[in-house]
Parts: C-alpha cells; sequence; structure tokens
C-alpha cells in the first residue's frame, strides 16, 4: 500500500507543476499582448500628420 501513496503524490505534484506552468504560460501572452497593444498605439501615434516622426 505505501507504493500507492507514493504514487499518488508523485501525481499531485506533476498536476501541480502542470498547473503552475498553464498559470505562467498564461501570464507570458497577456503580457505578449499588452506590449503589442502598446507597440500598435505607438505606430498609430507615429502614422498621424503632426506625429513625433515628422519633426
Amino acid at each position: 500500500m505505501p507504493e500507492k501513496t507514493e504514487r499518488d503524490v508523485n501525481d499531485d505534484s506533476l498536476e501541480e507543476e502542470l498547473e503552475r506552468e498553464r498559470r505562467e504560460h498564461a501570464l507570458i501572452d497577456e503580457e505578449k499582448l499588452g506590449v503589442d497593444e502598446l507597440e500598435e498605439e505607438h505606430l498609430k501615434r507615429e502614422r498621424q500628420p503632426g506625429g513625433p516622426a515628422e519633426r
């Protein structure tokens, strides 16, 4: 019976690790989206007449 208990603990640890990785990837994706939106806004401002690009 101790073998089963040990395996259950390992399975739980693996599940926790996978969940942690999923959350990290989700955060990274959110950060990338945020950066892309900032870049897009910056490019829009540069393309507008009288913007910083026309100095």
